[in-house]
């Protein structure tokens, strides 16, 4: 099994998808930007192996 997090509405999240990752949820105001200007939702994906 393969977990990941990844910042909800980022260019990786549909290729995560497509590589087989599903989400199993989202965490609101959990990941930083770049730049410390704001927070942003973060998705929880796992891929079985």
């Amino acid at each position: 099994l393969i977990t990941l997090d990844t910042r909800t509405g980022d260019a990786a999240e549909p290729l995560y998808r497509a590589a087989g990752f599903v989400a199993v949820g989202v965490i609101p105001g959990f990941a930083l930007d770049p730049d410390g200007a704001g927070l942003h939702a973060t998705t929880y994906m796992y891929k079985q192996l």
